[in-house]
């Protein structure tokens, strides 16, 4: 047993370094660390504390598919890492956490080689930001919740201080120079809810580091194509809307006019996307048109896709978590729980986050950050 447990720790490792690079090679080792997790002799109950806000959500897909008569099998593979991880994962906390500080350093070094590599060959100063940075991987603001949870995770690690810093100073520079101004600030946030000492010892060598990031952030925003901070303050335009403020108006208000006309069971999996290509051909919204683009708000995503029933089948699961899990956590893990939901929330108001793979898997890793305790690790 104790040969199976290692082996499932060493494909967990492998699955973690895999998810930002390999969508299909993490969800090989993932389903094989899921088998070894059924063999494993973790006890019920234990299982479905970990278990009932993720499984919530993929249930939703399924029954949700049933009552809009739209099941999706594609979909509900693509939403598999829901149902996957916390039997993947449980009693083996203690690999992943380990495994996310090396992913993330990994996947920092590979991105700034590759631009820097791509600046040396042509010039153009724009390879080393925004969306050129990350090129074929995964949309910035995944790959950010991603090394966030390398952040939460060093701290927990017993290493020295000065690797932590260089750590730090190495992701935090990374996720600057993507500009995400959402993914920024929700780190940002939270970092200072959760470390508190940072604010009550707030020293002069943090402000200029704080000033350092935010001006590689803000340089990012001159090669952001056309959708930097200035779009912000522009006339709301369906017609010309390409930047990252006013293209989510309009596409929330397509969402919330579809969610109007099927205000109680949505409109289905098959359908959402189709119905939101109508609502862009209404107005003119050439951008969302050209991209296929879905709501931008995950909320609405699955107001407008399983109506009224899914965001209550949502509140049930949030709810039977909260009484299962947050009436025994101590003050760490509450104050855990209010930075889970302040990070997560701000990127479900701007993405439809739980739509890609990454985002699911991110996601439901960041919850098993929040309930996995000591007790649970496996040497």
């Amino acid at each position: 047993m104790k040969s199976l447990n290692q082996y499932r720790g060493l494909i967990l490792c492998i699955w973690i370094i895999l998810l930002p690079f390999w969508d299909f090679g993490a969800g090989l080792f993932l389903g094989m660390a899921f088998i070894l997790g059924c063999f494993s002799r973790t006890p019920f109950l234990k299982l479905l504390n970990l278990s009932v806000l993720p499984w919530s959500f993929f249930f939703l897909a399924v029954f949700g598919g049933v009552w809009t008569l739209s099941l999706d099998l594609k979909y509900l593979y693509r939403l598999l890492p829901f149902f996957l991880i916390p039997i993947a994962v449980s009693g083996h906390w203690r690999w992943v956490r380990s495994s996310l500080p090396i992913g993330g350093l990994i996947l920092c070094l590979y991105l700034l080689s590759n631009s820097l590599y791509s600046f040396w060959e042509n010039g153009d100063l724009s390879q080393i930001f925004y969306r050129e940075l990350t090129g074929s991987l995964h949309q910035h603001i995944y790959l950010i919740s991603y090394l966030s949870l390398g952040i939460v995770s060093i701290y927990e690690i017993r290493l020295r201080r000065t690797v932590q810093i260089i750590f730090h100073s190495i992701v935090l520079i990374t996720i600057s120079l993507m500009g995400s101004k959402i993914g920024l600030f929700a780190l940002l946030v939270t970092t200072i809810f959760y470390q508190k000492n940072i604010v009550s010892n707030f020293r002069r060598k943090y402000l200029v580091f704080l000033f350092f990031i935010l001006g590689i952030f803000a340089l990012s925003q001159k090669f952001s194509d056309g959708r930097s901070l200035g779009h912000v303050f522009r006339p709301i335009s369906a017609y010309w809307a390409t930047g990252s403020f006013d293209t989510r108006i309009v596409q929330n208000t397509a969402a919330i006019n579809i969610w109007s006309d099927n205000f109680l069971f949505g409109v289905g999996q098959n359908k959402i996307q189709d119905e939101l290509m109508i609502e862009y051909q209404n107005v003119n919204y050439r951008f969302g048109l050209k991209r296929k683009s879905n709501v931008h708000n995950q909320i609405l995503q699955y107001a407008a896709t399983y109506g009224l029933i899914g965001l209550l089948w949502i509140s049930v699961g949030f709810f039977l978590s909260y009484r299962i899990n947050f009436l025994h956590f101590d003050s760490l893990q509450r104050r855990k729980a209010i930075v889970y939901i302040i990070f997560f929330g701000c990127l479900f108001m701007t993405e439809s986050f739980l739509e890609r793979s990454l985002g699911i898997s991110n996601a439901v890793l960041g919850w098993l950050w929040i309930v996995c305790r000591d007790q649970d690790f496996v040497s």
